[in-house]
């Protein structure tokens, strides 16, 4: 009786490990839920309490313009003073600067001005960002941004009095863009010359018609008011607002492109004996005009969110109810025991040769009570690659396991799942079969269980079936089909090559006419001077020098004209970029001068090493040339200008090609590389689908964008070759 407890207690006890697991994962969905629905709760609050400062910012910079606008003329001491009865209202706010608009004209009478109020030291100055960080006197210009008034007066930034701000590369852009609209705008973020990391709230003023400074009248150009805001305390939340203190916030670009200040909570820094178990987090934009960014708000979900006495509480309950379960059963199994053994064994007989029966044509393996092989006919004993007397008696585990290909998580053993479901299993897709033996073969089936009358588990039936031979067939299918496709592509290539050769021939037909003639002109001159007598030798040696010096040229643009059309085989091998820019000059240099082009080459000092194939790049590049100079034609001859720029920018080597024409429109910017499309009236839609398939296949990326004012600019990116040293810095083209 003890023993036939111990072989059914394991059932129960899968039973309970199975129902404990399904009321965990309940609970644990639950439970996550809740914490989804507290975080954006919080996150939301805190997004309310970030778009209140950014409000505050911009009612100062209002109520500043207002103030002004009250004024006959622009009152400095007045500005200064409210300037800093406010400030202490928003910790925010670091300090409210004003840059003054100096001219050519008042330029002396400023300076004069502020030397009388700083003493004769000032000096209107730029900040060497690039080369030795320090401070050096600007140039005369026509026009400046000067700060001349920081509130609060902050002793370590009295530096920065004489900044000429309008020509600061990290946020000149900008300032010309508000003087422009004459509208708040916020500067890119930047760190302070004293420490921190912050950005310009700027709102230009000018001199209104009526006298008054302001918006109001669009006159003259004071200046421009600007609210430098602290990042840090922008994000800073106070405990009395709700907002939990393990938050993340971040405050991106518009875009989300880029981050501009992270604030990490109290999480970020504690340590935890049991790691993340997952990552929350929202981004919602913070509706202002003048300051277009996105909150970003995330928490690491820990262990310690759960509340786990209500887990506790379930699976008691399940292992008391599962216990009770067992005693009953226990009793009555102990009952019916003695009656129904010789029923038994007969059932069991016929039950295994029917299911054996029933899977003839596949691999049987039968498997006992104790998971071990009973049985396993001729095809298993194939598949698994054994004899009958290694298998039989064995533990199913010592001889064979199943599999899944490619699994991304632990899955439970099939065999294992019917022992412990009792229902049929079917195999997933790509089943691996791993013998003792060591061999694998890919096979599909199911497992099927072995009831006794009365419904317990006696065993299982596996039926398996070799899916190789099948695998094998679909593979050389699909590597023929790929090689189709790859002949396809080459064929494409070929005939795009030979349209855009068939553009230029016009102008190659006069570039090889030119030394073919002068060839001729020095031979007849030869021929003259030998007429002359031996004193005309040197005259002579030296016109056949230049004639074949002729011949050279026109041989080596017959060479590189034949390499470019001709159908061969593709060889990747190391390359530089640079070079391929200048075989392509070789080639297009007729043309360009035809047209009246003039061509701008900023290449890198460094070499460009990529793998590729050398006339397939010279293909691409051919291409972008040749559209570059159509979209130049309707274009008066002082604007034809083509810019070729090499560079490396980290692991990466870029080729951009632009031109000054009236760039792409944006309908055609969406589908410009799809096949077959194109501008041109007599154009194949080719060229720059088939440019695109040459760079992806090197692991690169191609595209195309409008840059303002100066029509359009194609971009292609390149792995650079690990075999060649990467300098610390490119130097940036002038």
């Amino acid at each position: 009786m003890a023993e036939f407890l111990r072989k059914r207690l394991h059932l129960f006890v899968l039973l309970w490990l199975g129902v404990a697991l399904m009321v965990g994962i309940q609970w644990a969905m639950s439970e996550y839920q809740r914490i989804q629905e507290d975080f954006d709760r919080s996150a939301r609050l805190a997004h309310g309490v970030i778009a209140r400062k950014l409000d505050q910012n911009e009612s100062v910079l209002a109520a500043l313009d207002a103030l002004l606008m009250t004024r006959q003329k622009f009152d400095m001491p007045v500005l200064k003073a409210f300037s800093h009865q406010i400030l202490s209202h928003y910790p925010q706010l670091y300090t409210v600067e004003f840059f003054q608009n100096v001219t050519r004209d008042n330029r002396q009478a400023f300076l004069d001005e502020m030397q009388q109020r700083f003493g004769a030291t000032f000096f209107i100055r730029d900040f060497d960002i690039v080369g030795r960080r320090s401070w050096v006197p600007a140039p005369v210009r026509d026009q400046h941004l000067v700060v001349t008034m920081i509130e609060p007066d902050i002793p370590a930034a009295s530096s920065v009095y004489g900044f000429d701000v309008l020509h600061e590369p990290r946020f000149a852009a900008e300032m010309h863009k508000a003087i422009e609209s004459g509208h708040k705008l916020a500067s890119a973020p930047f760190d302070l010359y004293e420490g921190g990391r912050v950005y310009l709230l700027m709102q230009p003023v000018f001199l209104g018609q009526n006298g008054t400074a302001g918006l109001a009248g669009r006159g003259q150009l004071v200046g421009v008011v600007a609210l430098v805001v602290y990042c840090e305390k922008l994000l800073s939340i106070s405990p009395a607002e709700g907002v939990p203190a393990e938050l993340d916030l971040s405050i991106l670009s518009a875009d989300s492109s880029s981050s501009i200040f992270n604030a990490r909570g109290k999480h970020a820094d504690a340590g935890h004996w049991f790691p993340a178990l997952s990552r929350l987090e929202l981004s919602l934009p913070l509706v202002s005009e003048s300051q277009p960014f996105v909150l970003r708000v995330g928490k690491d979900v820990l262990l310690s969110d759960f509340k786990l006495g209500g887990l506790l509480l379930r699976e008691g309950l399940i292992l008391s109810l599962v216990i009770s379960l067992w005693l009953i059963y226990s009793q009555r199994q102990a009952m019916k025991r003695a009656q129904s053994q010789a029923d038994e064994a007969i059932f069991l007989q016929s039950e295994r040769a029917a299911v054996t029966l029933n899977a003839v044509h596949d691999g049987v393996i039968t498997l006992d009570p104790q998971q071990k092989i009973e049985m396993a006919n001729p095809m298993a004993l194939t598949l698994l690659g054994m004899s009958r007397e290694e298998v039989i008696g064995q533990p199913f585990l010592n001889v064979f396991r199943l599999i899944g290909e490619l699994s991304a998580e632990l899955a439970e053993d099939p065999v294992s799942e019917c022992y412990r479901a009792a229902h049929t299993v079917e195999l997933p897709e790509r089943m691996q079969l791993a013998t003792a033996k060591g061999h694998v073969r890919l096979v599909e089936g199911a497992i099927a269980p072995l009831f006794s009358r009365n419904g317990s588990l006696t065993g299982v039936v596996c039926a398996l079936r070799d899916m190789g031979p099948v695998r094998q067939r679909a593979a050389e299918a699909l590597e023929a089909s790929e090689l189709r496709v790859k002949e396809h592509l080459e064929k494409l290539s070929h005939v795009a090559r030979l349209h855009t050769m068939g553009e230029m021939a016009s102008g190659i037909a006069h570039e090889v006419n030119q030394p073919l003639t002068a060839i001729s002109n020095y031979c007849q001159a030869s021929l003259q001077l030998l007429e002359f007598g031996e004193d005309s030798r040197p005259q002579v040696e030296s016109a056949l020098r230049l004639a074949v010096a002729q011949a050279d040229r026109a041989g080596e643009i017959i060479k590189r004209l034949r390499a470019l059309v001709s159908k061969r085989a593709m060889e990747i091998r190391l390359i530089d970029l640079n070079q391929v820019v200048g075989n392509c000059m070789f080639l297009a240099e007729y043309d360009l001068k035809e047209r009246g082009i003039e061509m701008v080459q900023l290449l890198s000092v460094y070499p460009m090493a990529v793998m590729a194939d050398s006339i397939q790049m010279e293909q691409v590049v051919l291409n972008l040339l040749s559209n570059a100079m159509d979209a130049l034609r309707d274009e008066p001859v002082m604007k034809r200008h083509i810019i070729i720029h090499t560079r490396r920018e980290g692991k990466k080597a870029i080729l951009e090609v632009r031109d000054t024409g009236r760039g792409i429109s944006p309908e055609s910017l969406e589908v410009l590389f799809h096949p077959f499309f194109s501008t041109k009236q007599n154009g194949m839609g080719l060229g720059l689908s088939i440019c695109q398939t040459i760079v992806e296949q090197y692991g690169g990326l191609i595209c195309a964008e409008n840059i303002p004012a100066s029509g359009a600019c194609f971009r292609i990116e390149l792995p650079l070759s690990q075999t060649v040293t990467t300098p610390v810095q490119e130097p940036s083209a002038s």
